[in-house]
C-alpha cells in the first residue's frame, strides 16, 4: 500500500533520483494540539525523491519555548504545505499542493488516502475539527475568484458527502498568491490565519451565520499555522518554531 501513497517529485541526473532523505533545511506546516504535545509536518524543500516527508512532534519547555521530541516517517513525497486537525484519536491532513486527505494516528501510520469529490479550481485552505457534530471543517479558496471561499463538513471517514457546504466571501486579505492559510474551530467560532498583502493575521468568524468578530494582525509574515484550545491560541513558524500567541 505504501507504493501507492508516495508522490514522487525529484530532479533527475546521471545517477538517478536522488533518494537521500534530507529535511535539515525544511520548514514547518500547520499545527494541533493533543495531550501536551504539538504535532507538525516539514514542508519538503530538498526535491529529492522518496521518503522526504515527516510527522514531528514538538512540546514547550518551561521557558514557553518549542522543542522537538519525536518524529516519525509518513513515506510521502510532493505533498508541500499539510494542514492538520484532530479529534484526540487520530490526526486529519489536507495537502495544500495536492488536495490529498488523510487520516492518520499519531505515530504517522497511514489509515486513509483519498481526494475530496469537487472541482480542483477549489484550493484547499485549511482542516479542523468540528467537535459539535464530530465531523470535519475544509476551507477553500476559489482559484478563480480570490475572495470567494468554501466551507464543507465531511465525516471522519472522509466520506465525499458534504454534511454541509457553504459559499462566503473574505475581504482584506491577500487575493493574488496566499489568502486563508490555515484555521482551527473552536465552538462557536472559526479561526483563519491568513496573509493580508503585508503580514499575516487572525480572522474570528461566527462559525454559524460566518459574521466577522474581529481581525488581528501578527505583526509577521512568517506564520505557518494557528491552533486554538480553550484557553489560548498558539501559533507556528516557518524556523520550526511553536509559541503562545494569546490567552482567551
Amino acid at each position: 500500500m505504501l507504493s501507492l501513497l508516495v508522490t514522487t517529485s525529484c530532479d533527475d541526473n546521471e545517477g538517478g533520483p536522488n533518494t537521500n532523505k534530507f529535511t535539515y533545511n525544511d520548514d514547518i506546516s500547520d499545527i494541533v494540539h493533543y495531550n501536551g504535545n504539538f504535532y507538525t509536518t516539514n514542508y519538503d524543500l530538498s526535491n529529492n525523491a522518496g521518503d522526504q516527508i515527516d510527522l514531528m512532534v514538538f512540546s514547550l519547555d518551561e521557558n514557553g519555548e518549542s522543542v522537538i521530541t519525536n518524529r516519525f516517517s509518513l513515506g510521502l513525497n510532493g505533498h508541500g504545505y499539510i494542514a492538520l486537525a484532530t479529534d484526540n484519536s487520530d490526526l486529519f491532513m489536507q495537502s495544500r499542493s495536492t488536495g490529498y486527505l488523510m487520516r492518520t494516528s499519531f505515530t504517522g501510520e497511514i489509515g486513509i488516502f483519498r481526494s475530496d469529490s469537487i472541482s480542483t479550481k477549489w484550493i484547499p485552505s485549511g482542516v479542523a475539527h468540528n467537535s459539535d457534530n464530530d465531523s470535519l471543517i475544509f476551507l477553500y479558496r476559489d482559484s478563480h475568484l480570490n475572495t470567494r471561499y468554501r466551507l464543507r463538513e465531511l465525516s471522519k471517514d472522509l466520506s465525499d458527502v458534504s454534511k454541509r457546504d457553504r459559499f462566503f466571501t473574505l475581504f482584506d486579505i491577500d487575493t493574488a498568491n496566499h489568502g486563508a492559510l490555515s484555521i482551527s474551530y473552536n465552538s462557536p467560532n472559526l479561526y483563519i490565519l491568513a496573509w493580508d498583502g503585508e503580514e499575516d493575521v487572525i480572522i474570528s468568524m461566527n462559525y454559524e451565520d460566518l459574521t466577522y468578530n474581529s481581525t488581528e494582525a501578527l505583526g509577521d509574515s512568517t506564520v505557518v499555522g494557528i491552533e486554538v484550545t480553550d484557553e489560548s491560541i498558539f501559533i507556528s513558524k516557518r524556523d520550526r518554531m511553536i509559541t503562545k500567541y494569546r490567552d482567551f
